[in-house]
């Protein structure tokens, strides 16, 4: 009998030493940092201080630390709580083959999991485990996964840290086995939930479940380990079974890392990073229009990106994360998109509504399904004046994806701004900022993650 594709995976997390290199710890470490900072800027949403409102209703206190608050929780919860947070402006990291944002589902599932003698070496080591089943599940299982309408961040994200928090844990092979199989059952989320607050939540749910999952196995409980490649099993009622593809995928198990092939897309503005090949368009041209003399701008993007941007004139900013004519009008008026903008509520400004009004998108079927991003199929901008002339511009990778990355310096203004820039007066600050540029060398890691102002 062919051998179960979970316990190939789980083999991979429990046994494999996990030792990455310069280049692959260098594309955690920044990950790590920047969803640090969207944790920091989400806790004050709406939709965070709504959670922690509920979570103390249930009764679901604990000792462990809600990012930027002074609330504690249980260990799922707070897990729950900080995924909120660090999805509620979507402007945390994103992965290639998973379409998930990985990190804000791991790193709250591994900072509940860790203790004080946890260290940073440990963090990354079981984060470079559950982004090897992210990613690898993705290339097994996308994009009829994701093109179903499943939100992977909340499937492939809840597997991907029942996995990481094995690793955390040192659970064996089989008890890892389990707490994947335990995870897969309680893995959901939607795309269609996309402009509400159930986006971030469906985060919190995915790294809930896998600090649960492993808590589950880590006390015994046992799960099937085919729910994965099962005829009933998740990958053929989630998207469809092709065992080649699983085997081709779990073949690179071992031989290099997920991470250092695919790195990580990080966000320059807090919006869809299926908007952001549209931004660097407007950025691109922007010193060529005058806003005034324009007629009209057509946008023309694959037609699964489109699927998950519906909004147009945004009524709130749930909707105006998904809204891609808003972006590129944000991009053509004001150079870009930042909190600020979005705490002002600018997509009822009248200029910028009145640009909203002549976008129009053309959704095309793109030549390589297959690929997120593909240099066949760019996304394009064309802006056609009163006076009939026309200027257009293309986009294969946005800023921030791993083929045009942000410099150190744009990573650094997104993080002082997500946290507060670090001034002389924040000495204490000015020490956790600097400690935790340097974070995996760190001996203590729960207490540097968990810094709560």
């Amino acid at each position: 009998m062919t051998e179960p594709a979970l316990i190939r995976l789980a083999r991979f997390v429990a046994e494999d030493p996990m030792t990455p290199d310069a280049k692959t710890l260098a594309i955690l470490r920044q990950g790590v940092i920047d969803t640090l900072g969207c944790i920091h800027a989400g806790a004050g949403t709406e939709v965070a201080v709504k959670a922690r409102k509920a979570v103390r209703e249930m009764g679901a206190l604990g000792h462990t630390p809600v990012i930027g608050t002074d609330m504690s929780a249980s260990r799922p919860q707070a897990a729950f709580l900080n995924a909120i947070a660090g999805h509620a402006l979507d402007f945390d990291d994103w992965e290639i083959p998973g379409n998930t944002h990985p990190t804000v589902v791991l790193l709250p599932a591994l900072v509940a999991m860790a203790d004080e003698a946890t260290d940073g070496m440990a963090l990354a080591c079981a984060y470079l485990a559950g982004f090897e089943v992210i990613a690898r599940l993705g290339e097994a299982m996308n994009f009829a996964h994701y093109d179903a309408g499943w939100h992977s961040t909340a499937t492939l994200g809840a597997t991907g840290a029942a996995a990481a928090c094995a690793r955390l844990l040192g659970l064996t092979a089989s008890e890892t086995t389990h707490a994947i199989s335990f995870a897969i059952s309680a893995a959901s989320g939607f795309t269609c939930q996309f402009g509400s607050n159930a986006k971030p939540v469906q985060a919190g749910f995915a790294a809930r479940a896998g600090v649960e999952a492993a808590s589950l196995a880590q006390a015994g409980m046992t799960a099937q380990p085919h729910v994965l490649d099962h005829p009933r099993g998740q990958a053929a009622l989630m998207g469809g079974l092709d065992p080649d593809r699983f085997d081709v995928a779990f073949s690179k198990l071992g031989r290099g890392y997920a991470l250092t092939e695919y790195g990580l897309v990080l966000k320059p503005w807090p919006s869809c990073g299926y908007t952001h090949r549209i931004m660097t368009c407007a950025l691109a041209m922007r010193d060529q229009v005058r806003p005034e003399k324009i007629a009209r701008v057509d946008l023309h993007l694959p037609d699964f990106h489109a699927a998950i941007l519906p909004f147009a004139q945004p009524a709130d900013r749930n909707e105006a994360l998904f809204s891609l004519p808003f972006v590129a009008a944000m991009g053509l008026l004001r150079g870009g998109l930042t909190l600020a903008d979005l705490d002002a509520g600018v997509w009822s400004d009248p200029a910028v509504a009145g640009l909203i009004a002549k976008v129009r998108v053309h959704p095309f079927q793109p030549a390589r399904p297959d690929q997120n991003y593909s240099e066949d199929d760019p996304d394009r901008m064309i802006v056609t004046f009163l006076d009939g002339t026309r200027i257009e511009r293309t986009c294969d990778y946005p800023l921030g994806a791993p083929q045009s990355p942000m410099s150190e310096a744009q990573l650094l203004v997104k993080f002082e701004a997500n946290t507060g820039p670090v001034t002389e007066a924040q000495a204490g600050k000015a020490v956790w900022a600097a400690r935790l540029r340097n974070w995996p060398q760190e001996q203590s890691i729960r207490t540097l993650m968990t810094r709560q102002g």
